[in-house]
């Protein structure tokens, strides 16, 4: 198989657990698509058999990889809209059918966004109401890099799948909205989500009538939801003793948009004493300055190279008082301001897509 050359995973020092879920419907498409995955999987350092495994952790590098190489395999830009579309809600394990038997569609609604990081805890989902209209939100928790785009449109296609079940196709949404820049194949969105896309907006999200969320799924039933629930719950627990306390510190401050906390809080997050958590973090060669610091970094570089956010939002995200506070640390660390490094980056990709359009 003819070796795609591979950018370095961003953010690779905090080792970073995630599960196996979703990787063979991934190989399985690919295989359709003529990609040898036997030899994809022993590039990347990943076998067969650690795929069948339930719950089989994989590292953040081979999933970042993993995803590069699938689409430049693949020779499919739009790979995420496709995988997208082959989750069936039973492949979403647990969480899919404590989401089949809810009371209402908005009860099924609170319980993925609750349970999501048992799936991926790259991500996160917010559930909230605006006038009319209800705001299903994702939110990348880790720098994405290259590979943001696919993540948001494979979770956002199977959640408009996960409504059309639990509604049985009575929900239809009013938009869809995406914070990247729009593709070279955007008129594909419309096919998968029929409604309205918009590209270049401040975060990903699917927007639908508030009516919707009175739906009772065709399975409802409260005590096997109640079940479900607590099993959803133990996984939760399973998920997060799995990672390195760095890589779950990580995580953390992705879910934590607009406020840093100090050190005495994360501690009492992980049940610990502040000693405790500088002790470990020490054995991990890290502290928590340095992670706060590695993320900040990581987040402002992905923010400023993959969404159109204002600086000064950027600012608030990453817990800074102000966008002069905030150009002034990344300066430091960079040697450029933020929105330079924004200018640049544009400029770069310019050059990149007209040498490969005149190759």
């Amino acid at each position: 198989m003819p070796s795609v050359p591979l950018a370095p995973a961003p953010s690779a020092s905090a080792q970073i657990s995630l599960p196996n879920h979703y990787i063979g419907q991934l190989l399985r498409l690919l295989q359709s698509r003529g990609v040898d995955t036997a030899s994809l999987l022993q590039q990347l350092g990943m076998t067969p058999a650690l795929l069948e495994q339930t719950d089989a952790p994989v590292s953040w590098p081979q999933f970042y990889r993993l995803i590069q190489q699938s689409k430049a395999l693949s020779n499919e830009p739009a790979l995420g809209l496709y995988l997208g579309s082959q989750l069936t809600i039973s492949t979403h394990g647990l969480l899919g059918m404590a989401a089949l038997s809810s009371d209402s569609l908005e009860q099924a609604l609170q319980l993925v966004c609750r349970y999501i990081t048992t799936r991926s805890p790259l991500i996160s989902l917010h559930i909230s109401k605006q006038a009319n209209q209800t705001v299903l939100r994702l939110t990348e928790l880790y720098p994405l890099a290259d590979i943001a785009p696919f993540i948001a449109e494979t979770v956002l296609v199977t959640l408009h799948q996960v409504l059309q079940v639990l509604s049985a196709s009575q929900y239809q949404p009013s938009a869809v909205q995406f914070a990247f820049t729009a593709p070279a194949y955007q008129a594909l969105y419309p096919v998968f989500f029929a409604c309205p896309v918009h590209f270049g907006r401040a975060g990903h999200a699917i927007i639908f009538n508030n009516a919707y969320l009175a739906i009772k799924p065709p399975l409802a039933d409260s005590i096997v939801r109640q079940q479900l629930s607590e099993q959803c719950e133990q996984a939760l627990v399973r998920q997060r003793q799995c990672q390195t306390l760095a890589g779950a510190i990580q995580l953390l401050l992705g879910r934590t948009k607009g406020r840093i906390p100090d050190i005495n809080q994360v501690a009492a997050e992980f049940s610990m004493s502040e000693r405790t958590l500088r002790r470990r973090l020490h054995d991990e060669q890290t502290s928590y300055q340095q992670l706060v610091a590695a993320w900040r970094l990581q987040m402002a570089r992905h923010y400023l190279t993959h969404t159109a956010l204002p600086v000064q939002q950027i600012a608030y995200l990453l817990g800074y008082a102000d966008a002069a506070n905030f150009g002034r640390a990344f300066r430091q660390r960079c040697n450029i301001s933020p929105r330079q490094f924004r200018q640049r980056y544009a400029l770069t990709q310019k050059i990149l897509t007209f040498t490969s359009l005149n190759s």
